[in-house]
């Protein structure tokens, strides 16, 4: 069995290819002609029924995209589409290198002392998913295409997918066979993606938290109280409209506020209320640390909902006079890089920042790689976490400079950037080492992964070139996977049903066994070994298979966004190494 072949297309007249034939290609054999004198009108049909298919929902249940457009692409494939492989190569380098370009910031911003146990299960776990996948494979006899597969499909890592199809090509391989090695794993991560994704968001939201000896929603309010209190908490994903952040102007009538300074009265109030500006008889005053109140002054605040009234009855009495006032205001989404933050909590970075910077600013939302984060007392800051700041513009510049660097808004992408980065990925992808004899090659998924991690976390260090707004990055991403994917299902076409009916069956249990051997060894390694608390664990086995469906149902399971902390690091390096173990599993299986 160790040396099986890949399961080849029917033959003419088979029973398998009579079948398909009844199955499939008579209700589209009329599109045949059509295809053929355009592919492209196969691979957009795919890409519009595959995300049609994925919105659908059942329960909580949703396949998503990419899975559906496999699906879309494998039976339409069965009339017989042939796909330039170009177009492949260029969707897969452009799905890769967003895909580093995204990640590459938080990559390598996980790999300091302050996430080092993160970085260890993500590594951990990775070995195991190797390990698991290589054994069944020998013990099973499976071909290097339906092992690829396997790893993607039950790791739901979809970028395996492309780097395995690419180690075959330059494998040295006939035609034929890899072309039918490259089937197996679309079919095979096709059938198994569906396993695999169901089991990882049952278990790390329902029987993670039971094997752990803890009820889910107790753990994450005792690990919020860790964290420090936030006061009054909204359901998970839900958001105050201006996160309490209120501007409001209070004639100072109370002789106790009267001569007191500024920085008295920040004191006093804790720095949740800031004097925005003030006005007297008329003309507006500077507002520094040692300027004080005068009766009569109008005063306007902004600060937090609660905290402004109590502070604005303690001067006076609210009043609609505005006369010398304005009340122009940004908000700016600013990416942490100073080092010196990394790692601080909320609470420790109001005395790392001069007050004057802060005056009048507020932090209105934090977000880990697209993830918002509960604003608690404690909650440790990570390099390239993005915090919405709101506040007045003379105020936010300095600040800005003292945190990081502000997102540009603008839909300008850097062309010369986003092109030279992929030739650099493909320049390395095209370098070869001799292992054993061998020579092995990173080739074009690999090297723009390398390329778009390095390019990414360079961005992030030098803001003033290399535009590539998130949105356009995730688009790029997205988009250069469905293509891919398409051309994938198609070119399985007519092997499909064969290697359905020879390992359909076994399939699924194989990627239950994927899932369930290294989640269950990385989550006790992560509570013994690594002493990680168990709500982090449970965020983190979702990281680690790079399921964010996993991590939603976990938030809502524990009515808390605090397992999102144990998730963003896992997810970072999970992307990276399981996509790079589609060759390793291509090149050992």
């Amino acid at each position: 069995m160790r040396d099986a072949e890949p399961f080849p297309a029917p033959e003419p007249g088979s029973r398998s290819l009579t079948l398909q034939t009844q199955l499939v290609g008579g209700p589209l054999e009329f599109l045949k002609p059509l295809f053929d004198a355009s592919p492209l009108i196969a691979i957009f049909l795919c890409v519009a029924l595959g995300y049609g298919i994925g919105r659908v929902r059942f329960g909580r249940f949703q396949i998503g995209g990419t899975v559906g457009t496999l699906f879309a692409a494998i039976v339409i494939g069965q009339v017989g589409v042939e796909v330039d492989p170009v177009l492949k190569t260029l969707a897969f380098a452009l799905f890769i290198y967003s895909l580093g370009y995204v990640s590459g910031p938080q990559f390598f911003s996980s790999l300091g002392r302050s996430t080092l146990s993160h970085v260890h299960l993500s590594i951990f776990n990775s070995v195991l998913i190797f390990a698991v996948v290589w054994l069944i494979a020998q013990a099973g006899g499976l071909d290097k295409g339906t092992a690829a597969g396997l790893l993607a499909g039950a790791t739901t890592e979809s970028a395996s997918v492309g780097t395995a199809s690419e180690a075959l090509d330059h494998m040295g391989l006939e035609i034929e066979t890899a072309k039918a090695l490259q089937g197996n794993i679309g079919v095979t991560y096709a059938v198994t993606y569906l396993f695999g994704f169901t089991l990882v968001v049952f278990f790390v939201s329902v029987l993670a938290p039971r094997m752990l000896g803890i009820d889910l929603k107790e753990a994450a309010k005792a690990y919020e109280s860790e964290l420090g209190d936030v006061g009054d908490d909204l359901e998970p994903g839900l958001e105050e409209g201006v996160k309490d952040v209120l501007v409001r102007v209070f004639k100072v009538t109370n002789h106790e506020a009267a001569g007191m300074t500024m920085a008295a009265f920040d004191e006093r109030f804790d720095e949740a209320v800031r004097v925005h500006q003030l006005s007297r008889r008329g003309r507006e005053l500077e507002v520094t640390p040692d300027r004080a109140f005068s009766c009569g002054d109008r005063a306007a605040l902004v600060g937090l909902r609660d905290q402004i009234i109590e502070a604005g009855e303690f001067l006076g009495e609210e009043t609609a006079d505005v006369r010398g006032l304005s009340f122009v205001g940004e908000t700016v989404e600013v990416v942490l890089t100073n080092r010196e933050l990394v790692g601080a909590t909320l609470d420790q970075v109001k005395s790392m920042i001069d007050p004057d910077l802060r005056r009048g600013v507020f932090l209105a939302k934090l977000t880990r790689v697209g993830l918002a984060l509960d604003l608690r007392p404690r909650t440790r800051l990570e390099a390239g976490d993005v915090a919405t700041l709101i506040g007045p513009p003379g105020s936010m510049e300095a600040l800005t400079k003292a945190i990081g660097y502000a997102i540009d808004r603008s839909d300008h992408v850097d062309y010369v950037y986003l092109g030279v980065g992929i030739i650099i990925g493909v320049l390395i992808g095209m370098i070869s080492v001799p292992i054993a004899g061998t020579p092995v090659a990173l080739h074009t998924g690999g090297g723009c992964l390398i390329s778009g991690l390095l390019l990414g976390w360079l961005r992030s260090k030098r803001p003033t070139f290399g535009s590539l707004p998130a949105a356009t990055a995730l688009h790029l991403k997205d988009f250069g996977l469905a293509l891919f994917v398409a051309g994938v299902g198609l070119s399985v076409g007519p092997q499909a049903l064969a290697l359905l009916k020879e390992q359909g069956l076994m399939l699924p249990v194989l990627a239950i066994i994927v899932v369930l051997v290294p989640m269950i060894s990385s989550m006790y390694f992560a509570k013994y070994v690594l002493k990680m608390n168990p709500v982090v664990i449970c965020g983190a086995l979702a990281g680690v298979f790079t399921c964010t469906a996993a991590l939603n149902a976990i938030v809502a399971e524990a009515d808390s966004q605090t397992p999102v902390l144990g998730y963003t690091v896992p997810y970072a390096i999970g992307n990276v190494l399981l996509t790079l173990l589609g060759p390793v599993i291509v090149l050992t299986a």
